[in-house]
């Protein structure tokens, strides 16, 4: 009589990742005409975990871009609540955190290396490794042969490439991008999805993305949170890891693609 098949251990749970942002009953208003005011978001809690790509999907106007400039500091919330960033309230912007948006806004009179080195100036360190770091980004970014160029030189793909090596060669520990490749074409836009997590990979900086597009916020993200209504409420929270969130053919990603579209419908 054969002996009985060992049983396979079971697989470790994930470990989450630590948070980094705690949206704690933030609620937001803004004046309107006539003394009114309109609250996006109201009494809202999130978690935003650390070293990961989180994406904020939801149709236009349920509150998602304003949630991103809270977590900036761009926006504070009233007393009643706010964002906590790594233990603190965030009151106001600060350099470890920055943003990028559907502009480039790349100086016109500055090379793309000029661009690009414009937030190392007053970095600390010497001079010959700042020197280093930036010409790091820039072939991280695939803009090395390109650094002599001035942004009306360089494609609309190329732009933003520039624009993300800005933000990142000063090491900010977040990244927060609103619709960043929202005027590129199919194509470009996926190479730059492509891109992004080529550099989270290297980089493995906590990213916060506003995106309308479904694909895009499977592809790129490790999390999609989608939101809706007014104020803003969380309609689904889902994990995007693993390869089958990478391949946009692949059974997984278009099953959550339809469900996802279908609460944004």
């Amino acid at each position: 009589m054969s002996a009985p098949l060992a049983t396979a251990p079971a697989a470790p749970a994930p470990v989450p990742a630590p948070p980094i942002f705690k949206v704690d009953r933030l609620t937001v208003a803004f004046p309107e005409r006539g003394g009114t005011e309109v609250a996006p978001i109201v009494d809202f809690d999130l978690v935003v975990e650390a070293g990961r790509i989180t994406c904020l999907l939801g149709p236009s106007g349920c509150g998602k871009t304003t949630l991103l400039k809270a977590l900036g500091g761009f926006v504070v919330g009233r007393d009643t609540g706010g964002v906590v960033y790594r233990g603190r309230y965030l009151t106001e912007p600060t350099p470890d955190i920055v943003m990028i948006f559907q502009e480039h806004n790349l100086f016109p009179w500055l090379s793309v290396r000029g661009n690009v080195g414009f937030g190392l100036r007053h970095s600390p360190g010497e001079p010959a490794a700042r020197r280093a770091r930036l010409e790091r980004m820039l072939g991280t970014v695939g803009l090395a042969e390109a650094a002599g160029r001035y942004p009306h030189q360089l494609s609309g793909g190329m732009r933003q490439r520039a624009a993300i090596a800005r933000a990142l060669v000063t090491e900010p520990k977040v990244l927060l991008l609103d619709e960043p490749f929202s005027a590129l074409d199919v194509t470009l836009r996926r190479r730059m999805h492509a891109l992004l997590r080529a550099v989270w990979t290297e980089t493995r900086t906590t990213m916060v993305m506003v995106t309308h597009s479904v694909e895009e916020a499977i592809v790129v993200g490790h999390r999609v949170v989608v939101l809706g209504g007014r104020p803003a409420s969380v309609l689904l929270d889902v994990p995007t890891e693993g390869a089958a969130y990478r391949d946009r053919y692949d059974p997984a990603f278009l099953e959550l693609q339809k469900r996802i579209e279908s609460l944004i419908e």
